[in-house]
């Protein structure tokens, strides 16, 4: 749906981030997120151009405008939080309107940095592969990679990237965080979010009180998460039923995962699908 009508000012601003995250900005792209009629969205792309020859240049192919290399954000601070509150990224406390004020607690832990997120984020719009310089905690030096992304997932306070991985033949979560480096590839053809069959698939999670509370606390628990019934059910994609469960802080193992530390716990955690949990 798109977002209430902005002031030309923040528009120019709004242009700016699309351009520093996105890589572009068009009249199509405008309409899609502000509440604006197309004749104003061309005004504002036709300002701003006129303000910051040197922010963009066309590409007529597309029907845009595309990043230029002289490019350094003057009206916003380029951080990530801008572009999440612009797209209205889950978690963004920007987009809960309840008439009072709200905080959030969960702030970004994932330094993304824009050359390398803009690059991902045509790579994921055009279906192309991309090499990354990569770290894991089971490869903390950095090494190459060759992906080919299909989504982004939020996941509490940190990023990833859902992508085919050529190195293991499989898909597989990549935190942004650790993405120093992005080159789009060419001629190069890697399977898509179409064969990625755990993305795919849906499953039902069944959070229910954990077992080591009293009958009057688990009773509580219910009341709090469950408005009053005897489980919580959420059902999501199989790559992000890990995140769910961190997200509850809900026990996989009641025995190693005690309560009250854990008021919620994974209600038979060996019927979902393999690699569902860690």
């Amino acid at each position: 749906m798109p977002r209430p009508p902005f002031e030309a000012d923040s528009r120019h601003r709004a242009i700016e981030t699309l351009l520093l995250w996105e890589g572009r900005v068009s009249r199509a792209r405008l309409l899609e997120l502000f509440g604006v009629h197309g004749t104003q969205a061309s005004r504002d792309l036709a300002s701003f151009r006129q303000a910051y020859p040197a922010a963009c240049e066309p590409e007529p192919a597309t029907k845009s405008y595309v990043v230029s290399a002289l490019f350094r954000p003057t009206l916003t601070t380029g951080d990530f939080p801008t572009y999440q509150r612009l797209v209205g990224a889950a978690g963004s406390p920007d987009e809960v309107r309840a008439g009072v004020p709200v905080l959030s607690t969960v702030p970004d832990a994932t330094h993304i940095d824009h050359r390398v997120f803009r690059i991902l984020h045509r790579a994921m719009r055009d279906g192309r592969a991309v090499k990354i310089a990569y770290r894991s905690l089971n490869a903390p030096n950095r090494h190459e990679r060759l992906i080919r992304p299909h989504a982004l997932i939020q996941a509490g306070p940190r990023w990833h990237l859902r992508a085919w991985c050529d190195q293991v033949k499989a898909f597989r979560d990549f935190n942004l965080g650790r993405i120093a480096q992005a080159t789009l590839q060419t001629h190069v053809e890697l399977p898509g979010a179409e064969a990625d069959s755990a993305w795919n698939s849906q499953v039902k999670v069944r959070f229910v009180p954990h077992r080591g509370l009293s009958r009057e606390q688990a009773q509580l628990v219910r009341d709090e998460y469950m408005g009053g019934t005897t489980a919580l059910v959420h059902e999501v994609r199989v790559p992000l039923v890990r995140y769910l469960v961190q997200a509850f802080r809900a026990a996989v193992d009641p025995v190693h995962e005690p309560a009250p530390a854990h008021l919620l716990m994974v209600q038979a955690p060996e019927s979902l699908p393999a690699g569902a949990l860690w």
